[in-house]
């Protein structure tokens, strides 16, 4: 990636075939399949990369088992052949995992359903890659794998396969290959308005606001994409004031607990009492249990965790543990056991006009809506983690049609080949075997912990030999930055300068994901990286100290309800 400064620079002077406004994994994956048919690109983001919705997701690649209740095959199948596909293409971070279904004594009718389920499953993913299919446990299998479960409540257990990864990492990761391909990625540079055309009523171009010096860039462009997700409507209603909203938020709240909380070397997938399914999953050496799914009508930055939500969750989770075990009774899990908590919002789509049960939106269809809105921009309402490429493929078709229109030669461009572009820098899957081996034997000679190689690699794909090669430089960046956690302070070093962090929030929250799974932890540990950010030369005292109380303020937030 060029620095910000650098991209500034050439916003400021350059026309662009296209402007992608919004920097999670749909405008990511817009501008990766934009950049890799030769188009001249500038993805913009008013925050930080995945600062939104792709960095508040349950971090895993599936294939929708859960929508074949609402008989959305279609996107199920779809969902499957992705998923097994990024499974190759990002072999470093996005992994196989292994998901079980606990039938409960009361609820074998369920089970039954749930087992005719995972055979239609199996049979959308019938062509897609990499296919597991599901099997059926006994009460003894089930709790082989997840002994923490209650097993005078078990009848059986159903196992199946899904893919496990890192949201913010997948967007990052895909900047960067869209930025491999010539493409310009700025975080922190607001879309606040836009020119259009005499004629045609054409934008031309986007009138933007760098957020860190106040400055206002006029940015010229062929076509616009608006993929802001919960923020479309607000974007497209600067244009157009009589913009009919389109976008129904939904609310997900996560918590994290220790791994010692519920022991399990495996996701489970469990059936709520409500109908919905909630997940826990073995996740960054902790335990990631969500989501919720309900309506939502607040402020759209920022959203945080309720004390109704993360005890919802809990309770979800206590009624499937096991009450007693070897040493006696064993106490319910409670908020104190709780280490961090995130909430995001999904940008659903609202075609209809009944919504279900007040608060509810896990009845909403999951598909996407692709339209051309107000003075020709493109806009994308909806998708999921797992399906951005093929969504990014549909916004690149009809951008193609559009330039098209008014430039015969852009009909001469192939169609989008990011089938065949590996994520992570890898050539190869015989690179990424060579490389990964590579990092653990030098990793080996500097006496690093084999969790801390194995986390370098899924983190940064073939960047990991850059972060090997700082510790090599300086003994003293291979200390972690949290003590029960695989990050080393080599990685702030690296970020700072290939990943354009601006932000302490940027660092932890994102870019390493400490302040996602231990709050605390990473509330102490914020200072030693400020002070390494000062040391490099990037951040003067008041700027670290100044960063430090901002970032301190916004966990507190998230530990709020906890409180």
């Amino acid at each position: 990636m060029k620095s910000r400064v650098e991209s500034l620079k050439i916003a400021r002077e350059q026309e662009f075939d296209l402007v992608v406004v919004g920097g999670g994994i749909v405008g990511a994956g817009v501008a990766q399949a934009a950049a890799c048919l030769g188009l001249s690109v500038l993805l913009i983001e008013k925050g930080d990369f995945a600062s939104g919705t792709s960095s508040r997701t349950s971090n895993l690649i599936h294939g929708g088992f859960r929508y074949l209740e609402q008989f959305q095959f279609r996107l199920t199948r779809e969902l499957c052949h992705e998923r097994g596909l990024l499974e190759q293409l990002a072999p470093h971070m996005i992994k196989d995992f292994s998901f079980i279904l606990p039938v409960s004594k009361d609820s074998k009718l369920l089970g039954l359903k749930a087992g005719i389920g995972l055979t239609i499953y199996d049979l959308l993913s019938a062509n897609a890659p990499g296919v597991r299919r599901h099997q059926h446990l006994s009460v003894a299998e089930t709790l082989s794998s997840a002994p923490s479960l209650n097993a005078s409540r078990l009848s059986s257990g159903l196992r199946f396969h899904d893919c496990i990864s890192d949201d913010s990492r997948v967007v990052m990761a895909v900047i960067k290959s869209a930025c491999s391909f010539g493409a310009l990625a700025i975080n922190y540079l607001e879309a606040t308005g836009f020119q259009t055309t005499d004629g045609d009523s054409r934008v031309e171009a986007v009138r933007c606001r760098d957020a860190l010096s106040g400055e206002e860039i006029i940015v010229r462009c062929r076509s616009c994409v608006n993929a802001t997700g919960v923020w479309s409507d607000q974007l497209l209603s600067q244009i157009d004031p009589a913009w009919r909203q389109r976008v129904k938020p939904a609310k997900g709240t996560h918590i994290m607990l220790p791994a010692a909380s519920f022991e399990t070397s495996t996701a489970l997938f469990l059936p709520t009492e409500d109908g919905r399914y909630v997940f826990v999953v073995p996740w960054q050496n902790a335990l990631m249990v969500g989501t919720t799914d309900i309506s939502y009508d607040g402020p759209l930055d920022n959203p945080v965790a309720t004390t109704e939500e993360i005890d919802y969750l809990l309770g979800v989770l206590n009624s499937y543990r096991n009450n007693i075990d070897n040493k006696g009774v064993v106490e319910p899990l409670t908020r104190s056991d709780v280490v961090a908590t995130w909430a995001g919002l999904r940008p659903l789509v609202s075609d209809q006009n009944d919504y279900g049960e007040p608060g509810q939106t896990s009845n909403i269809s999951r598909e996407h809506l692709l339209f051309e809105g107000p003075s020709g921009i493109i806009g994308l309402i909806g998708g999921k983690l797992t399906n951005y490429r093929m969504l990014a493929g549909h916004v690149i078709d009809m951008v193609l049609a559009q330039l098209t229109r008014r430039d015969r030669s852009f009909s001469t461009l192939p169609k989008c080949t990011t089938s065949k572009v590996m994520l992570g820098g890898w050539t190869d899957h015989a690179d990424f075997l060579a490389t990964a081996d590579l990092v653990a034997r030098r990793g080996q000679l500097l006496s690093l912990d084999p969790q801390t190689v194995q986390h370098l690699v899924a983190t940064y794909g073939k960047d990991a030999l850059a972060i090997i090669e700082l510790v090599e430089q300086n003994h003293e960046l291979a200390e972690r930055i949290c003590l029960d956690f695989p990050a080393i302070m080599a990685e702030v070093s690296y970020c700072l300068a290939d990943e354009m962090v601006v932000t302490l929030d940027d660092m932890l929250s994102r870019r390493i994901r400490l302040g996602c799974v231990h709050q605390q932890q990473c509330l102490q540990a914020a200072p030693k990286v400020a002070n390494l950010i000062c040391a490099l030369g990037h951040w003067n005292g008041s700027r670290s100290a100044s960063e430090v109380d901002q970032f301190r303020r916004g966990l507190l937030a998230q530990l709020a309800p906890l409180l």
